[in-house]
């Protein structure tokens, strides 16, 4: 196999289950510098949009290794070490995506630009759209997600509201909670009003699971989840609190384990576990492949919750 540039994983995600993910934009091109990201911190934030990775590039790329992952993932996600709608030819990537196989079609996206039609549209076309929505006030959005100057959320309240109640897909909310920043029980009741307006499959609740930007970010407690579950319930927002990814298949292809690997902990940290979960292997097997990694210095440790994680150097 030769060495990928857009595709990565199978990756582990909470929410879709084994996600080829597809990186159209840069590290670290976003609109948002969150408490929490696990790609790093956003050194100059931006709503700029263009072809950061060309459409064309990444299809060809797509089209000639899907075969030996289309049996391996659950759902093509396309996402990015960043915001991936900031890529103006994101149009032509899910059209040309839907070409090449049925399989479902998701997007990860901050929703900073859903007000934007030519961004609303693309969106359309996907089968699962997971946006997020940490803040529904302005001084709390600026401290959990701290976003570019002209960003505010009257424009992404009103943009996902809209698009809820046109959109024909799965449309996955996603909360993600920082401790003492986003979960005060004000907060809390102001989210209960937005999203009796927001028409979704469901809205997930998380917290912090691997190392974040800042080290100033800490995750909520489980119960603390679970209650805020149960407050969207008895207001009828459907809710779930995301677990942990456990499904473990065997690789049916031969693989580049170690470019995998490598691709895989460009877009997230990831401990032993996870990658045996994604790739099929014994964690000895996992490890090996880590070895050799950090010895030519693509990849390093980095401790996180009692946890050891893998990084990109």
């Amino acid at each position: 196999m030769s060495k990928l540039k857009y595709l990565f994983g199978p990756a582990p995600s909470r929410r879709l289950g084994r996600s080829l993910g597809i990186n159209i934009v840069p590290a670290k091109i976003c609109s948002l510098d969150c408490l929490y990201c696990e790609a790093g911190r956003t050194k100059t934030t931006s709503v700029q949009r263009k072809p950061y990775y060309k459409a064309s590039d990444i299809l060809i790329e797509f089209e000639e290794n899907f075969d030996k992952f289309q049996d391996l993932c659950d759902v093509i996600t396309v996402t990015g070490a960043g915001e991936p709608t900031l890529n103006s030819e994101l149009d032509k990537i899910i059209t040309g995506i839907k070409e090449i196989t049925d399989k479902p079609c998701s997007i990860l996206t901050n929703t900073t630009t859903i007000h934007i039609k030519e961004v609303y549209d693309s969106l359309l076309k996907f089968d699962i759209v997971v946006p997020s929505l940490d803040a529904v006030t302005e001084s709390i959005f600026r401290a959990v997600n701290m976003p570019e100057k002209s960003v505010d959320t009257s424009n992404i309240i009103a943009g996902l509201e809209k698009f809820s109640k046109e959109y024909k897909g799965k449309l996955f909310v996603e909360i993600l909670f920082c401790k003492d920043v986003n979960d005060g029980r004000e907060h809390i009741e102001k989210l209960v009003k937005v999203l009796e307006n927001i028409k979704c499959s469901k809205v997930q609740l998380g917290t912090i699971h691997r190392p974040p930007a800042y080290t100033t970010a800490f995750p909520v407690s489980d119960e603390f989840l679970l209650e805020t579950a149960k407050t969207f319930l008895r207001n009828n927002i459907p809710a779930e609190v995301t677990g942990g990814f456990s499904s473990v298949y065997k690789s049916s292809v031969s693989l580049n384990l170690n470019d995998l690997i490598h691709a895989l902990l460009k877009m997230r940290p990831c401990t032993l576990l996870d990658m045996s979960s994604v790739f099929g292997k014994s964690e000895s097997e996992i490890k090996e492949s880590i070895n050799i990694l950090i010895k030519e210095n693509k990849i390093k440790t980095e401790y996180y919750n009692s946890d050891t994680y893998y990084i990109t150097v």
